[in-house]
Formats: C-alpha cells, structure tokens, sequence
C-alpha cells in the first residue's frame, strides 16, 4: 500500500487552540422606568449583566472580561409635546478609562420622531478596549427621559476559571442554578432600567 503524502506545512499533533468561550456583538435591550438627568455607568455594570445565580439572594458574573461596542437610545415624544433629549457623556475622567471627553446628544421636537443617538467608546480610549468584568473603572454616563429604550452592544469572554466574583446589586427571588440578566443600574440604583424579553432578577 501507497505511504500517504502529508502535504508541505502539515503537522503530525492537533494543532494549537482557545477553549476559552467569546461572544461577540451581543446586543442587550431596556426599558427606563423613571428619567435620568445622569446615570453613572462603570464597567462593572455590564460585568454585572450576564450572571449565574448560586443561592436565592446572591448570583456571579458569567463574564470575567468585557468590550463596549456601542450605546443605542431612543425617547419617546411627550405627551405634552415637550421636547425629550437623549444623551451620552464619555467622559474620559478617571484611571483606567482616560480618552477624550465626548458628548453625543440628540432632541425630539414634536411628536413625529423619537430622540434618537448611537455612539461609541471614543476611539483609542481606554475603555473602547477589553476590560475585567469586575472593574469600577467610569464609563460614561447617559442621559434619558421616562419610557426610553437603550441598547447595549458588547463583547464578553466567558470566565474559564475557578475564580468567582459575586455581582454587586442586591439579588432576590433567585432560582439557584438559573441564568439571568440584570438591569443596567442594578449596581447604583433599584432597577430603573430592567432588561427587555429576558429573565432577570
């Protein structure tokens, strides 16, 4: 019988590889129950989103690192007709998340058209790049009127070790063992933007 040719550049042993889990360009939906003149987000609390719950009143974080792609919100025109503004601060202002200071913002004039604005991380920030999951580091911080939508676009990798770290917000009425997505706030404040068509808790 014929030896079988390896071809030039093959090799005999399995070739390298990452177990390590990535989802890329997950997108994230909420609802505000209440405006926000300026809500403080830090990275912890998209680390905070994803999360496994250990006991009834206490979950972790699925994620160990995580990138921002992008904020999406839009406002809903008044009843009264006056005008409702969206808006996002990156502000660049602490260690860890140094960049340039920018602000997009955008206003609904009548009731034709929601407030529509997407942005993202500026460009070489530091916080448009990987960062822990359970980090403090400031973000941005975003603007909204009652009843506004705001999407999240971000990557995650996956916690592929022993080590755990428990979410910040208070938990309640979890079912051990179960995934779930918090609210955006859940770090800072009682749950002021639940996530869309998703367990949470």
């Amino acid at each position: 019988m014929k030896k079988q040719q390896l071809s030039r550049g093959a090799i005999m042993h399995p070739p390298q590889f990452s177990p390590t889990f990535k989802i890329l360009g997950k997108r994230l939906r909420f609802q505000a129950t209440a405006a926000s003149p300026g809500l403080q987000l830090t990275m912890i609390h998209f680390g905070d989103l994803w999360c496994l719950s250990t006991l009834a009143t206490q979950a972790t974080q699925i994620a160990s690192h995580c990138r921002l792609k992008a904020i999406e919100m839009w406002a809903p025109p008044a009843a009264s007709l006056v005008p409702v503004t969206v808006a996002i601060d990156w502000t660049g202002g602490t260690v860890g998340g140094f960049g340039k200071s920018t602000r997009v913002s955008d206003t609904a004039v009548g009731s034709a058209q929601p407030a529509h604005i997407r942005s993202s991380p500026p460009l070489n920030s530091q916080i448009a790049q990987w960062f822990a999951a359970n980090s403090n580091t400031e973000v941005c911080r975003i603007s909204f009127p009652a009843g506004a939508i705001i999407d999240i676009t971000y990557d995650v990798v996956v916690r592929d070790d022993a080590s755990v770290a428990i979410v910040t917000g208070a938990v309640a009425g979890a079912a051990p063992g179960a995934v779930y997505v918090r609210a955006l706030d859940s770090v800072t404040s009682t749950a002021n933007l639940p996530p869309i068509s998703i367990a949470t808790i």
